[in-house]
């Protein structure tokens, strides 16, 4: 009997019947067959954690399945050696992405496909040798992103240097609504009005979509274009170059978070990173992509390459947003069926260095359609969100933007870049708890604070080590009584997993504080596939999937504190990471929008911001404008929210708010509040032009400021309203005007391109056209009536000059008279406008072609059918017939005016004969051609 079953096993356990492994569901799709003979050559096998731990010197592994599975494949160095243990040969399924069926089509199409290989140049080798055609269209270190037949997706799947194919998705821009973006709520403006001369000078900000439009006046002359960039422009990346680096030209809420920086931009018709060099050579350390393709819950070659991408060049920053389809529910991976989590748009969102950034609305509500994490391992994402009103794209340009002042900033003290582990580290220490409490998967580890974050910076609140494998690293800082919280990060760059490993992180670093006997542990969250479970609060304890870690620490007792960071365990000799720390200060009120340097339009509704770590709410808050009474601020009585909406009033001058709290005021700076001005030309000749505006109340003078090669600067100051300026002075055709009052400039007026006003030297236009059979209507609309003496209608007809009416001093900018003194033939028109130093300025002209009697003018000819023709003829009492080749009649009516439509719309193509008869009789004909 014994015999028999040894027998019976040998024979079937090439299907496994005796192998006495229980194989998941997602294993056997593999189609695993244990190998009799374990002798191991240059392919891929199936096998298990007890087998590896018997040949980790002669193995590679390529992909961890779970805990207990991987795809392994022998080392270059190893030659033919026998396997100790469970060996299992599989099919090529392995190398497909979650979601990709490739391999099973039967249609012979082409397909946009990426390849991560082993070796890129012998992968195509490889496929030259088979003759397999394909177009490669990118590639990216190992990564290829080729055109291929459907058919030959199985050839290329069994080529060896293959190990993971996918569909190559294209990507869509996250939608920007209309409304405009706040930067008060991230705080922006505060770091402005603080660190003066942090603006972005120096850093250059790649923005990876489409092109912005480089001739936008709050972009133009500081784009860097390398070539990377597409050739269609896009006002969506337009608009994220403004959030970004808006100069503040156009308008005074055109100013972006990093606006004296540079732009690049790249093509993100591939979804892989840009070139080491591309980012190396041009000094780009932050890249922003505000886009996604659809919900993939899986780590694919793009988040693969995103993760070696940041290890290659460490100070590299990519910030992406995370989606806008937060309410959707993923229909695949770990969290299918999940509703509204795990909805992330794209696998390259998926990566650990990257940062993904989720949306908050001015209020501080994580907007629905913000899409949440966890990722497919249950990691924390998005790790932070910013101000998006409706989606996400202009959340992470906000960011972007932030990080190019971080930048900038360290740059200015080490001489270098940071790291962007250091980077992430600083935004996450400087967050604010928004949404549910503590981290959780809506909102990460909080909500972007930029002043908070460059003042952590700014201190030295932050480490850069490393840690080798079993070692511990320990720090001390101070706490001192003031403080009333705590936010300590720790953040690494982890080195990429194997595409479609089932857990992304690789080096596990440990981290806790201590003071004497207590103990704080980073806050970790449920990432188990259940809503409920999903928003359960975080709780303390050890992460071993995050290279992100947050410990907090409320009421912190004075004295000294020790941080250590321990490697858990590390698959390289050592691993470099980055702490930052922030000390949230108790007892203290800020106001932190708006301040000194902030300028307020009037009547207009804008967001009032502060900081209160006071334990008592806000039970008023009033304002005054030029010393006047205090006001009480609607809606603002026991505020406990870090905000409040309120509509600026409608006085132009100096402003201040104060906010009583348990009795006592505490008073904002002084900030101005004024009206826009919209500047208007009053006329625009070839040597001067000149611009009028409104008066503001209360201002002293206006700075009238024009475009040069990249920012707006005060040309003039002037006490008027009005300003000639020279033209030879103007290297632009922007102007804008600005309020000066006692205390400082107004609100930056809206900015005008005088040549896009419709206005000429001293008139918009001239316009002459017939009015019925006996007149010509004429009509002057001047542009102003400064400095106009007259104006005289002229004719001139045959030769023959004639003035049809002269307005003196016009009290009036629209003028109209008619010619009634008609005859047949042609007159040309225009308008003299005499000056009062006798300077004369002549309209255009205008030539009318008046009919005599009895004559007949057709246009357009040809004409198209269905389209019709005007018809001019002048008399009384006229039929109009339209004859073909053959002499029938196939239309006929009556003239009812001088010029008239006649619709063809059943008027056959070709010849055709247009006649017209008075009392019967044939005064005028003309022949017409009518085209298809």
């Amino acid at each position: 009997m014994r015999l028999f079953f040894l027998f019976f096993c040998s024979v079937f356990l090439i299907n496994n019947v005796c192998s006495q492994v229980d194989f998941p569901i997602y294993v056997k799709k593999f189609e695993p067959r244990q190998l009799e003979k374990s002798t191991f050559k240059k392919k891929y096998y199936l096998s298990t954690q007890k087998s590896l731990i018997l040949n980790k010197k002669q193995i590679k592994v390529v992909r961890k399945l779970d805990d207990n599975f991987f795809i392994i494949t022998k080392k270059e160095n190893v030659k033919g050696s026998v396997f100790k243990g469970k060996l299992f040969d599989i099919n090529d399924t392995w190398k497909l992405s979650p979601r990709s069926e490739l391999l099973s089509t039967k249609k012979n199409k082409e397909v946009r496909v990426v390849v991560k290989t082993t070796n890129s140049n012998l992968f195509l080798e490889e496929v030259e040798e088979k003759r397999i055609k394909v177009t490669k269209l990118h590639k990216y270190k190992d990564f290829l992103t080729l055109k291929v037949k459907s058919t030959d997706l199985n050839r290329i799947a069994s080529i060896y240097q293959v190990i993971y194919i996918d569909t190559q998705l294209k990507p869509q821009p996250e939608k920007v609504p209309i409304e405009k973006v706040d930067l008060s709520v991230n705080n922006v403006y505060k770091l402005h009005n603080e660190f003066k001369t942090i603006k972005g000078n120096e850093i250059t900000i790649s923005i990876k979509e489409l092109l912005f439009n480089i001739d936008d006046i709050d972009l133009r002359n500081r784009e860097k274009l390398y070539g990377n960039e597409a050739t269609d422009v896009s006002s969506h990346a337009t608009l994220m170059a403004t959030t970004i680096g808006g100069a503040g030209n156009s308008a005074y809420n055109s100013k972006g978070v990093a606006y004296h920086s540079y732009l690049s931009s790249s093509d993100f018709t591939t979804l892989l990173p840009d070139s080491d060099n591309y980012y190396k050579d041009n000094t780009i350390f932050v890249q922003n992509h505000s886009y996604g393709t659809e919900i993939e819950n899986f780590y694919g070659a793009e988040a693969n390459a995103y993760d070696q991408s940041t290890i290659d060049v460490p100070e590299l920053l990519h910030v992406f947003s995370s989606g806008n389809v937060g309410e959707a529910t993923s229909e695949d991976g770990n969290y299918q069926g999940v509703v509204g989590y795990a909805n992330i748009t794209g696998n390259f969102k998926m990566a650990k260095n990257v940062l993904v950034v989720g949306g908050v609305n001015s209020e501080l509500n994580i907007n629905s359609r913000s899409s949440k994490g966890p990722t497919y391992d249950g990691r924390l994402k998005p790790e932070l969100v910013a101000h998006g009103p409706e989606g996400t794209s202009d959340a992470a340009a906000i960011v972007s933007g932030i990080v190019a002042l971080l930048q900038q900033k360290y740059k200015e003290s080490k001489n270098t870049f940071p790291s962007s582990s250091l980077v992430k580290s600083l935004l996450i220490a400087g967050a604010d708890d928004v949404g549910p409490k503590g981290i959780d998967f809506k909102s990460g580890y909080g909500n972007v604070n930029a002043s908070q974050s460059m003042l952590v910076l700014d201190k030295g609140n932050y480490i850069n080590d490393v840690v080798s494998s079993n070692e511990i690293k320990e720090y001390s800082i101070p706490i001192d009584a003031t403080t009333k919280k705590v936010r300590i990060a720790l953040v690494w760059n982890d080195i990429p997993a194997n595409v479609n490993d089932d857990k992304a992180l690789v080096n596990d670093l440990d981290f806790e504080v201590n003071k004497d006997v207590n103990s704080w542990l980073p806050w970790v969250l449920d990432s188990s596939p259940s809503q409920n479970l999903l928003e359960k609060e975080a709780v303390q304890g050890e992460d071993h999937i995050n290279n992100v870690e947050l410990i907090t620490i409320n009421a912190p007792e004075e004295g000294i504190y020790t941080l250590k960071v321990k490697a858990n365990s590390l698959a390289t000799p050592a691993q470099s990471f980055s702490i930052a720390y922030f000390f949230e200060t108790k007892d203290v009120f800020t106001w932190n929008y708006p301040s000194k340097e902030d300028k307020l339009p009037t009547a207009t509704g804008k967001y009032i911001r502060w900081t209160n770590k006071l334990d008592f709410p806000i039970s008023k808050i009033e304002y005054t404008i030029n010393n006047g009474n205090w006001i009480e601020v609607a809606n603002s009585t026991n505020v406990s929210k870090p905000f409040l909406s309120w509509e600026t009033p409608e006085v132009n001058g100096v402003a201040q708010l104060r906010a009583w709290i348990n009795g006592v005021y505490y008073t904002s700076e002084e900030f101005i509040i004024s009206d826009v001005i919209a500047p208007v030309v009053d006329f625009n000749c070839d040597e001067n032009i000149q611009f009028s505006w409104e008066s503001v109340p209360n201002a002293i003078a206006y700075n009238v400021q024009l475009l040069d090669d990249a920012y707006m600067y005060t040309s003039i100051t002037s006490s008027e309203t009005s300003v000639i300026i020279s033209k030879n002075t103007l290297n632009t055709p922007y102007i804008s005007i600005t309020p000066v009052f006692n205390d400082g400039v107004g609100v930056k007026g809206q900015t005008i391109n005088y040549d896009l006003q419709g206005v000429n030297c001293y008139y918009k236009n001239f316009l002459a056209f017939v009015k019925n059979e006996n007149a010509i209507d004429l009509r002057l609309s001047l542009s102003t009536l400064t400095n106009v003496a007259s104006v005289i209608f002229e004719k001139t007809s045959s030769g023959n000059k004639q003035i049809i009416k002269t307005f003196t001093n016009p009290n009036i900018q629209e003028l109209q008279t008619d010619d009634t003194n008609v005859t047949g033939g042609e007159s040309e028109y225009r308008a003299r406008i005499v000056l009062n130093n006798g300077t004369e300025v002549y309209t255009d002209s205008i030539k009318i072609d008046f009919p005599f009697d009895n004559t007949l003018k057709i246009y357009p000819n040809p004409v198209i059918v269905s389209e019709g023709m005007f018809v001019y003829s002048k008399g009384n009492n006229l039929d109009i017939e339209i004859v073909d080749v053959t002499g029938r009649i196939i239309y006929t009516n009556k003239l009812q005016k001088m010029r008239q439509t006649i619709p063809i719309p059943n008027f056959k193509t070709g010849l055709l004969f247009v006649r017209i008869l008075k009392e019967g009789q044939q005064i005028a004909v003309k022949k017409i051609l009518v085209k298809p």
